[in-house]
């Protein structure tokens, strides 16, 4: 006998129905606008196109686009049904114009694909070394990003070599700059590889969504730090960045250490070695007196010869012990020597010069220009001068 169902089931059925499917939750559809009315704090309107319409429905209009009749806009929401009324409503949570929605729609459609692909697992990023001898920072030279890095950096250590790449960060061509001078820097054997800009609009950091430099990134062999500057909303090289920093001022302190926190490391593994090293010999010493103690049955003199050769045996090992702990001392006190000699107040004080122009520290030649104002830092002052002449013998 066929099962008849009242309207109240049916309805509930075709209700689960549509909470079970995915493919009607977090969509979006692009379409044109009719019939817009706001009651209270909901607005209602109908989506359509050229061959169908449905019903929409968007509570708490307070915070969101408000549409005309006619145009083109991108809702974003989920499909729900109404059992009560037996009717179909698409939950409307954000309405953009169709220009901007396009592009947000577009990215995240690109956005989806890269991650099919894998481009953002976890398991493909690289590790960024604690301590880097070699950095390449990949910005423009006309913003204020590249001494936020520099300053931020050498607060801290003097010892990590920066080298700034100028590149456009944004506009028509700068992805395929970027890419380009991506590649060259991950030939030339760089503990880390920064890309950088201080924000902007979702226009102005369309460069940093280009596929062509996801790929790119995703390719390179040196680990890349995304530091576009925008913490709230995340581009595609933040996603395949091995490390993504919310600003460049936070990926210079990812990539600074403190020289001194090395050294400290050094000393407390030698003192740390030698206890472990002192704790073994007082055990042998122990365990050569016990052993000595359970021959007590034997003659004198074959006692006597034991304890002369063990413990002859145990002097030996102290004795190389220590001298291998004295050995190690002088090396790390050469290494101290060193670091002091490189320590920039020494330097200074043996006669050389700090630069500084407008844009801070110069550390080449074609850094600086003729007639430009400079500024040398000695041991025991400053001084002011005007380059007459650059010439670049490189």
């Amino acid at each position: 006998m066929q099962n008849i169902l009242s309207v109240t089931v049916l309805n509930s059925y075709i209700k689960n129905i549509f909470i079970a499917e995915e493919l009607l939750r977090d969509i979006s559809v692009v379409g044109e606008v009719s019939g817009f009315s706001i009651k209270g704090n909901n607005a209602f309107f109908d989506i359509k196109d050229e061959n169908c319409k449905i019903a929409c429905t968007c509570f708490g209009v307070k915070n969101i686009y408000m549409p005309k009749n006619g145009e083109a806009v991108v809702i974003f929401g989920s499909i729900d049904y109404w059992p009560k009324m037996g009717k179909i409503s698409f939950i409307a949570r954000s309405i953009k114009p169709v220009g901007e929605g396009a592009l947000a729609l577009k990215l995240e459609l690109l956005k989806k694909r890269l991650a099919e692909e894998g481009f953002f697992d976890e398991g493909h990023k690289k590790q960024i070394p604690p301590y880097p001898k070699r950095v390449c920072v990949l910005t423009s030279l006309a913003g204020a990003v590249r001494r936020d890095i520099v300053t931020t950096m050498r607060a801290k250590n003097s010892y990590t070599d920066i080298d700034i790449a100028d590149v456009p960060v944004q506009g028509a061509g700068a992805a395929a700059k970027i890419c380009e001078v991506l590649a060259r820097a991950d030939k030339q054997g760089y503990d880390v590889i920064v890309i950088a800009r201080g924000g902007g609009s979702m226009e102005e950091l369309m460069p940093f969504n280009d596929e062509n430099l996801v790929r790119a990134i995703y390719a390179a062999q040196t680990p890349v730090i995304s530091a576009v500057g925008h913490e709230t909303d995340y581009t595609l090289c933040d996603l395949v960045a091995d490390v993504r920093a919310a600003t460049p001022t936070a990926a210079g302190n990812m990539l600074a250490f403190d020289s001194r926190e090395i050294t400290a490391f050094i000393y407390d593994t030698i003192y740390s070695c030698k206890d472990r090293l002192e704790g073994k010999i007082a055990r042998m010493r122990s365990d050569l007196l016990h052993l000595s103690m359970r021959m007590s049955a034997r003659s004198r003199e074959s006692i006597a010869l034991a304890r002369s050769q063990v413990f002859g045996v145990a002097d030996k090992i102290s004795y190389s012990l220590k001298t291998n702990l004295k050995d190690m001392q002088a090396k790390l006190k050469q290494e101290e020597i060193r670091l002091k000699i490189l320590n920039p107040e020494n330097m200074l004080k043996r006669g050389y010069f700090i630069i500084h122009n407008k844009q801070g520290e110069v550390t080449r030649v074609a850094e600086l220009a003729c007639g430009e104002e400079i500024t040398l830092t000695g041991s025991d002052g400053r001084a002011s001068a005007v380059v007459k002449e650059v010439k670049n013998d490189v």
